[in-house]
């Protein structure tokens, strides 16, 4: 009889449409593996439940930390591999590269860090004629999720949380707590490895793991079991939408692959509900990856009593005439503007890199008579209010994170949440407040905040010297 941990991850294949016996040396099981006890606890149970042979793991060097950490996870992988006997891959990123796309990008180091691991995680199951690639999330990761996305003013096409298969990507761990997962480690008396990086609170995810669940767990016994009860529901509601969508169908126009049409009468008709999902299925049909700001959602579902609007975000144009709302993805230098909303980052890498937020325009320039680079901020309301910070680039400017703090005169650091609480801004605009934080260099050993900006809502600046 198998261990109960092996049962349930057996359970989780079915439930993903893997049946034991469709498991073979020719129709592999793929593994990813980062060395965490999640993926550790899956290879071991999958090790035990399947031959070797019928196994194959993937383990990726994304080289964003040291060559000691992520080198030593992918090192860590490939040991434990060998003492299976599973064939394993290490696939190791130049290092920096994560961090050099991101700047040039714009796109977050979580994003492109994904992006780059799809990406080989794809090639892997191609070359290795994989029948499905097994993720190990968890319980307690799809909570996470859940509060993540409740946080960041998701639908409930939002709220169902992680698909427990998508294409040949599966997850048998879902119905499994860390809890479960540890215990079985130790049981087995196998090591994981710990990333460090897991106690950033800089990442809204590990915001809400090291911070939210804690308090929600000390003061609201069995959130989690409601949680996950929505997101069933969530599930269930989107299901019925999703319906509803295929029938809109009929209405898309595509051009080219870039391009796309939707009939104005028939998209102004439609219930916001619906609405809101063929707007955003548009986007997706284009190619146009990165997140759309709901406030311009909600603009361009005003636009019904014009003649004719437009208008340019990031490498989208959306543009309405008479007969259509218009999609259709910009090219070379022809790009939009740059929005960020409440919760933003945006990095800037070299001169002339703009954004522009509510009432605010940013704009990185050379001081005059000097090779030194500023970040400039201008009201937009008071194009003569403006605040130069000097910076060493790269840099990023973004909204307050729980944990940042910035240097006082005497060397000492102080918390930006006391900051601003000295200050007196009221808690609704906080999150709106710049930090300007330069990135870790030759020069600076670890990331700082070098100001925050808040004269534009009539509060102070503080600047580091």
């Amino acid at each position: 009889m198998k261990n109960p941990f092996e049962n349930k991850v057996l359970s989780g294949l079915k439930s993903c449409g893997i049946e034991f016996d469709y498991v073979s040396k020719n129709s592999p099981l793929g593994v990813a593996v980062s060395g965490g006890a999640d993926s550790v606890s899956l290879l071991l149970s999958l090790a035990s439940i399947f031959d070797s042979s019928c196994l194959r793991v993937i383990t990726v060097d994304h080289g964003i930390r040291s060559e000691e950490e992520s080198g030593g996870d992918a090192e860590f992988v490939r040991k434990v591999c060998e003492d299976l006997g599973v064939k394993c891959l290490v696939k190791k990123i130049e290092h920096g590269k994560i961090e050099d796309v991101s700047k040039e990008s714009g796109l977050s180091v979580e994003a492109v860090a994904r992006n780059i691991r799809y990406e080989a995680f794809e090639y892997f199951i191609e070359s290795e004629n994989l029948l499905a690639l097994c993720l190990a999330h968890n319980q307690g990761d799809l909570c996470e999720t859940l509060l993540m996305r409740f946080l960041q003013g998701s639908g409930i096409e939002g709220m169902g949380g992680i698909a427990q298969k998508r294409g040949k990507y599966v997850r048998p761990l879902l119905e499994l707590s860390r809890a479960e997962i540890e215990s079985y480690l130790r049981e087995k008396n196998q090591l994981w490895r710990t990333d460090a990086t897991n106690s950033d609170t800089k990442y809204l995810r590990n915001r809400i793991r090291n911070v939210l669940v804690p308090v929600l767990n000390e003061n609201f016994s069995g959130w989690q079991r409601a949680v996950l009860g929505g997101a069933k529901k969530a599930c269930a509601d989107e299901d019925f939408f999703d319906g509803e969508l295929k029938k809109s169908l009929a209405a898309f126009e595509q051009g080219r692959a870039s391009s796309l049409k939707v009939g104005r009468a028939y998209f102004y008709s439609l219930h916001p509900a619906l609405q809101r999902r063929v707007f955003f299925d548009s986007l997706n049909k284009i190619g146009f990856g990165a997140r759309f700001p709901f406030y311009l959602f909600e603009e361009i579902c005003a636009w019904n009593s014009k003649k004719t609007q437009s208008l340019c975000f990031e490498d989208v144009k959306i543009f309405l005439d008479t007969d259509s709302l218009s999609f259709s993805r910009l090219n070379g230098e022809a790009q939009g503007q740059k929005y960020i909303e409440s919760g933003f980052s945006f990095v800037f890498s070299k001169e002339n890199d703009r954004a522009e937020l509510e009432n605010l325009e940013i704009l990185a320039e050379t001081v005059p008579d000097s090779q030194r680079v500023q970040l400039s901020f201008v009201s937009k309301n008071d194009g003569s209010k403006k605040i130069s910070v000097p910076v060493r680039l790269p840099c990023i400017v973004r909204s307050f994170c729980a944990g940042d703090k910035i240097k006082m005169g005497d060397g000492k650091f102080k918390s930006v949440s006391q900051v601003f609480s000295d200050w007196k801004i009221p808690e609704e605009l906080r999150d709106k407040v710049p930090s300007v934080e330069e990135l870790c260099s030759a020069q600076n050993k670890r990331s700082e905040i070098k100001a925050l900006i808040a004269f534009h809502f009539g509060f102070k600046n503080w600047i580091v010297e």
